[in-house]
């Protein structure tokens, strides 16, 4: 039993090990270790790495604000009776954005209004009764003190009628404050309260801006202030569009943040479709030029978050990683600054081409 136990276990040993010497390749011929030069059918496409003379420009980070814009707060207490406007809707001057209770506020009106009917009653009868007095006075049958009584009770009868004037036109002012309208046209940009609330003095309603003075506001430093002149075309670039716009600069604030040593500069971009107050932007301020080794983007291949590049060299291909710069269209053509890893008369092949 124990002789057949051991004869197993080496059959088992034996067939494992040509397993492994099947999987090592044992029984597999080797290939030739020859090497051979691969031979290009025709030479490649290449470009001339030479220096072009670009702009330098420097670029700033600023978002878009608008110069019109409001924050409408309530000047009374009342219950917001009906809400008209949602954010994102268009508005045009004077559209009623939203109501409150004004039942007590008409009440006082009603009220201001019988008050000057009075005092207007008022003031016909003294001034009729100061006529008639005046004439019997004029006669010598009453003395000139009763003559002064009337004149003193027609001049208060038409200060009470002044001051319900005023009254009235204050109790309307107070009822006008019941409904809400645009000061101005453009967007609803906020909506801050519901049918139902209940509003106080300087509490916000609705926030609204005019989307045609959307500006692009960025700090600017000092040292490229001399750069920088109103009514400048400089170019700008938002995060939500994949292209560049023009802007105008048409405001440059003459003092400057201590803390940053920078100057806020406004531009007006051409045009505002599509774009929303705080989104991010940059401007990029032309500074002067300087020379640079520009390469057409078809000569790039990236991989992951390296950029290289294939030289011809002696006949051959060599890759290279390079470091990139900014993008530039040159004559036509998208070209990409590198800042290390070519040199001046290096010849690149267009993989891309």
């Amino acid at each position: 039993m124990n002789r057949k136990r051991i004869v197993v276990f080496v059959a088992a040993l034996l067939g494992l090990a040509l397993v492994f010497a099947w999987l090592a390749g044992s029984f597999v011929g080797k290939l030739p270790t020859e090497t051979r030069t691969p031979v290009a059918s025709a030479e490649p496409s290449t470009f001339a790495v030479s220096t072009t003379v670009v702009s330098q420009t420097r670029n700033f980070s600023g978002s878009l604000q608008a110069r019109q814009q409001s924050s409408i707060s309530a000047r009374i207490t009342a219950r917001v009776a009906e809400v008209l406007v949602d954010a994102g809707d268009v508005v045009q001057a004077g559209d009623i954005l939203l109501r409150l209770e004004s039942d007590d506020l008409s009440s006082r009106v009603r009220q201001q209004e019988q008050g000057l009917a009075a005092a207007q009653a008022r003031v016909n009868e003294a001034r009729s009764n100061y006529q008639r007095i005046a004439t019997v006075v004029s006669q010598g049958v009453l003395p000139e003190a009763r003559l002064d009584e009337a004149r003193a009770a027609r001049d208060s009868a038409e200060a009470d009628l002044i001051r319900a004037r005023e009254a009235l036109s204050e109790a309307r002012t107070s009822e006008s404050f019941s409904v809400i309208m645009a000061p101005f046209s453009g967007v609803v940009s906020r909506r801050a309260v519901f049918t139902g609330d209940t509003a106080t003095p300087g509490m916000l309603l609705v926030s609204m801006y005019d989307p045609e003075s959307l500006r692009l506001e960025a700090p600017v430093s000092e040292s490229v202030l001399a750069f920088i002149s109103l009514g400048d075309a400089l170019p700008i670039k938002l995060d939500v569009f994949a292209s560049k716009t023009n802007a105008t600069v048409v405001e440059i604030e003459p003092a400057a943040d201590t803390a940053s040593r920078s100057f806020n500069v406004r531009l007006q971009p051409e045009s505002t479709v599509g774009m929303y107050p705080g989104m991010y932007g940059k401007v990029a301020v032309p500074v002067g030029e300087r020379e640079a080794l520009l390469v057409p983007a078809l000569a790039i291949t990236r991989l992951g978050q390296l950029n290289y590049v294939h030289v011809w060299r002696n006949g051959q291909q060599e890759r290279r990683l390079v470091r990139l710069g900014e993008a530039f269209t040159h004559n036509g053509a998208e070209m990409v600054e590198v800042v290390a890893g070519l040199n001046f008369g290096e010849e690149l092949i267009l993989l891309n081409q």
